[in-house]
């Protein structure tokens, strides 16, 4: 049974990621179309490989949340991007999908695991403006759109390795110790 859940996982993170190398084909910005799939990719499977399955389930409902209102934002504003290219710039895909998955790593894992995706992240922010695809607002507003839903839907990861629950029994009290380590 665990095993089916997992190929069900998988096969999931692999869908969700199809939609991002959609948009990567059409792009010609390599290096932020790498981001845009890796990040979120690399948060997933950090998630499977701590057999996180409930915090695989945040990461896969940030990632869907994610792109639908990224894509309605799109498709609402319609606004052409600096190289004249099309009237999708508003808000940034590439953007959007790397900070949901540096915003999972930190708001999940902490912020050891969320400073390197970020960096990632924002490199390929800063690589979507200098390639003319965005202006700065698309990518904040990437950003901040990700950033936002991945908070609303994620709760910190407590390790059951740091985590200690004993019972405290003597002669004038019965109760219950915890003690946590981060």
């Amino acid at each position: 049974m665990k095993s089916l859940v997992k190929i069900g996982i998988a096969g999931s993170c692999i869908f969700m990621s199809s939609f991002a190398c959609a948009e990567v084909k059409k792009s010609g910005d390599m290096a932020a179309d790498i981001g845009a799939v890796a990040i979120p990719i690399i948060a997933g499977s950090i998630a499977l490989y701590k057999e996180d399955y409930d915090g695989f389930w945040m990461f896969a409902k940030g990632a869907t949340y994610t792109l639908a209102a990224t894509q309605a934002l799109k498709y609402t504003v319609r606004e052409e991007r600096p190289n004249g290219e099309d009237d999708l710039s508003f808000p940034s895909g590439h953007s959007s999908s790397a900070f949901q998955g540096a915003s999972y790593l930190q708001f999940r894992y902490g912020w050891e695991y969320g400073l390197p995706a970020y960096i990632g992240a924002g490199l390929v922010g800063y690589s979507r403006v200098e390639n003319e695809h965005h202006y700065w607002r698309d990518v904040i507003a990437g950003a901040v759109l990700a950033t936002t839903i991945q908070y609303l839907v994620t709760d910190k990861y407590i390790d059951s390795n740091q985590v200690m629950i004993m019972p405290i029994i003597n002669q004038d009290h019965v109760g219950i110790a915890a003690s946590f380590s981060f």
